[in-house]
């Protein structure tokens, strides 16, 4: 459903809402390298999406040896949706599963009716879930690292 991208992307804004409500960090601009190598995600890759970010107001970036990023607004402010529609778009929550451009309400496909409300049920999910949400329960998985 998601795009590789898109899931690393939601999992950087996670970490870096976590990193900034701790002491050492708080109003800090977090390196992408730190995140790139917490997370295990390519750096090339993640600066990219997390530019894409910045373009679209969630997060601010600094250059220089202190540089790196931080939230651009509070964490209960940012929805996964926002992320979602900057990295992957809102297509997947307007177009057909099967890939049939013809598939409408008025011509559905098989599954359109199924589909239509599985879709609507996910994009309510992404919506009312902000990055606080979010990161406060991630905290559930211990073991599990964003």
């Amino acid at each position: 459903m998601l795009s590789a991208a898109c899931k690393d992307a939601i999992r950087a804004m996670i970490y870096i809402s976590n990193l900034s409500q701790k002491k050492e960090y708080t109003g800090k601009f977090i390196s992408i390298h730190k995140v790139a190598k917490d997370l295990r995600i390519s750096f090339y890759f993640l600066s990219k999406n997390l530019q894409k970010l910045v373009k679209a107001g969630l997060l601010k970036s600094h250059r220089g040896p202190t540089g790196g990023v931080k939230l651009a607004k509070k964490p209960e402010n940012i929805k996964l949706i926002d992320i979602i529609a900057v990295i992957d778009g809102m297509d997947f929550f307007h177009t057909c599963i099967l890939g049939f451009e013809e598939c409408s309400d008025e011509n559905p496909c098989t599954v359109h009716n199924l589909w239509a409300a599985k879709r609507q049920e996910i994009y309510e999910l992404f919506n009312n879930t902000t990055l606080k949400d979010a990161a406060e329960n991630i905290e559930k998985f211990e073991n599990i690292k964003v």
